[in-house]
């Protein structure tokens, strides 16, 4: 059976539209849970895993960065973090426990939140300190370069003892609208949209922490293979 010709500008575009939907990402959803209950999930990637284990007090497990990270030889950022490594998230919801395992005497002592991150020079991250100020408690861009500040509010002090808090991130990718809340309290917010999508994790700037039930629900970016 012969081919009609006027079939032929429509497989043409149905090919082409093939060829685009596999060039480009998909946008999906996905949740991810750990309580480390059963040990530490193996889609967690460390930056230095000899600095990551999986910590026990009493009947509690949880996650811990045993010790701070070191600085290099580049701009200043946070030294240390693990990453759930399999999923680029877009807009999300995470929420966390977390603990910094410095002493509480100690200035500036504290745990990060990285998201939108694309590799170790550029990504996002939540800071929280017994210190405020332009670099301490705040939603801190890393782009290339230098860290910068993006929200205009100087919260409170955060991490003052050595218990586990709740901590919960959210991110807007269409408004660009990032919010903070810390104890169930809102403490920072920011607009910006440098990165939309990106990998989260938990980690610290240059202090030893602690981080349980990890829980984030958003938008993924979705490769066809």
């Amino acid at each position: 059976m012969k081919l009609r010709w006027w079939l032929l500008p429509i497989l043409s575009l149905a090919v082409c539209g093939v060829i685009i939907y596999m060039m480009f990402p998909r946008s999906g959803e996905a949740v991810f849970r750990d309580n480390f209950k059963n040990g530490i999930n193996p889609a967690w990637l460390p930056k230095t895993p000899d600095k990551w284990k999986l910590a026990e007090e009493g009947k509690s497990r949880f996650y811990q960065l045993i010790e701070p990270g070191e600085h290099d030889a580049g701009f200043m950022r946070p030294t240390e973090y693990s990453l759930i490594d399999h999923l680029v998230y877009t807009d999300f919801t995470l929420k966390c426990k977390l603990r910094c395992d410095a002493p509480v005497e100690r200035r500036y002592r504290n745990t990060v939140i990285v998201f939108g991150y694309q590799d170790d020079t550029h990504f996002y991250y939540v800071h929280l300190s017994n210190i405020s100020d332009n670099l301490h408690n705040g939603i801190i861009l890393v782009n290339g370069d230098h860290r910068r500040r993006l929200n205009a509010n100087t919260p409170e002090p955060t991490l003052t003892d050595r218990e586990f808090h709740k901590a919960k991130l959210k991110r807007d990718t269409v408004t660009g609208d990032i919010k903070v809340y810390f104890d169930g309290k809102l403490v920072m917010e920011a607009l910006d949209r440098t990165f939309i999508a990106g990998k989260v994790g938990v980690g610290s700037f240059d202090d030893a922490g602690s981080f349980d039930d990890v829980h984030v629900k958003g938008k993924i970016v979705v490769k066809t293979p």
